[in-house]
């Protein structure tokens, strides 16, 4: 008995010791525009390529489509999961006209114990918001709206979404919108940015702007690593990003 009693403060030191230590994870984010690259060429497995090369924990992938006419009718989320040996999670913004899909997606190699997709206003198109629940975390992915109004308005959805976990977050996408923008400054009030907003992202051939961002929910220390802006002119009309960040 005083063997146990014994053991049992060094067993609660050690379980703590281990929930405190912080996680490191490869992040990327990808538009990959339907997998159409900048040479009007349908190929998953170039996409495919390209994330297998960033070996990243997680991506979150925008611009995807699922079983739709004008992609050939596959379901790109299941096939570059399938191709890069990662769980796959699609959430669906809209339904085409012929049929099929469109929406954001996201690849991990740790399945999350639950995931849920939220609709995103937007005046051109509606948009989504894509969460992977894990224990302790959660990992984000998004699309929004070419329209001011529209951004603000997802910007105060997805807040009120976060606090309902009250967990650390790390949220990837096209946000279409400029560092020095209103809807920027807005974001920044819950959020850190975790990429180099001077490094360009679009579009893919002779990148001119910042629209794709790696970010980190306020309230978590976060320490960004390594980050990477690569030279993909072709496989997309962005460049993919990755960050490896300790948190």
């Amino acid at each position: 008995m005083k063997r146990i009693l014994h053991f049992m403060p060094l067993l609660v030191v050690m379980l703590l010791v281990g929930c405190s230590q912080p996680r490191q994870m490869r992040i990327m984010s990808y538009n990959i525009h339907i997998c159409k690259g900048m040479d009007k060429a349908l190929d998953v497995e170039r996409t495919a390529e390209v994330i297998k090369r960033v070996n990243p924990d997680f991506v979150g992938l925008q611009e995807v489509d699922s079983v739709a006419k004008r992609s050939d009718f596959v379901d790109q989320a299941k096939e570059l999961g399938r191709l890069t040996g990662m769980y796959y999670f699609f959430a669906p913004a809209k339904e085409h006209k012929n049929g099929g899909l469109y929406g954001v997606a996201a690849l991990v190699k740790q399945k999350p114990k639950s995931f849920k997709y939220i609709p995103l206003p937007g005046e051109e198109e509606v948009r989504t918001f894509l969460i992977l629940e894990y224990g302790d975390y959660l990992l984000c992915n998004t699309h929004f709206s070419l329209r001011s109004p529209s951004r603000k308005e997802s910007i105060e959805i997805i807040k009120k979404a976060m606090a309902e976990y009250g967990k650390p977050a790390i949220l990837t996408g096209d946000f279409n919108m400029l560092p020095t923008s209103e809807e920027t400054q807005q974001m920044l009030s819950d959020w850190q940015v975790l990429s180099d907003t001077t490094k360009f992202t679009f579009p893919s051939k002779g990148p001119r702007r910042t629209i794709d961002y790696i970010w980190g929910l306020k309230g978590s220390k976060y320490e960004v690593i390594k980050y990477e802006v690569l030279d993909e002119p072709i496989t997309s009309d962005h460049q993919p990003l990755y960050a490896d960040i300790k948190f």
